[in-house]
């Protein structure tokens, strides 16, 4: 299932939004945990393509893209990166690259499902993260709410096999969000 929770955000409010890159570290023990996660599920992605080189153009501060050690093409819609700006525009900047991660990203997308099209195109792989399940979401930067199949609906629509799936239950701290991460080729 995927429900739509508000209207886009116009250009400027995303600009006051993102004047900064993100760090997750600011919002609780299952933000840091979920980076942890990914980082596991991206060093086996990039294994299981041989990458050579990573992309992740809403990287906030990056460290799940550098701890694989491979050529990078960072970005972000907060200046600070060379790929800076909306990510339908940055992946139309970057070369064909072996691993993409996207992380906490997609909810705050006018249009996931082309998004998810347009990262295939240019990647062999993926590592994607998500809330899950967040139908009453009221974080207002995010626009959608899915759960595991409506996810995994959008990927296989854009060519993406899922390949790996994990949970993390950050509700057991308090937090507000179960997030799932993808594997995918």
């Amino acid at each position: 299932m995927i429900k739509r929770l508000r209207a886009e955000w116009t250009s400027e409010e995303l600009q006051k939004l993102y004047e900064e890159p993100h760090n997750h570290w600011l919002y609780g023990r299952g933000h840091g945990l979920r980076v942890q996660f990914t980082q596991v599920i991206a060093k086996d992605m990039a294994r299981e393509v041989n990458a050579t080189t990573v992309a992740d153009l809403s990287c906030g501060n990056g460290e799940i893209a550098k701890v694989l050690d491979l050529i990078e093409f960072l970005g972000d819609y907060a200046p600070g990166y060379k790929y800076t700006g909306p990510l339908e525009r940055t992946l139309e900047q970057i070369p064909k690259v072996s691993l993409y991660i996207c992380s906490e990203t997609l909810e705050h997308l006018n249009d996931p499902a082309s998004a998810l099209g347009q990262i295939r195109e240019k990647a062999e792989g993926l590592v994607l993260t998500t809330p899950i399940n967040a139908w009453h979401d009221d974080n207002e930067e995010h626009y959608w709410a899915w759960d595991r199949e409506g996810v995994e609906g959008l990927l296989t629509e854009a060519g993406w096999t899922p390949n790996v799936f994990a949970v993390l239950d950050s509700t057991v701290f308090n937090e507000t969000y179960t997030y799932g991460i993808w594997g995918c080729k």
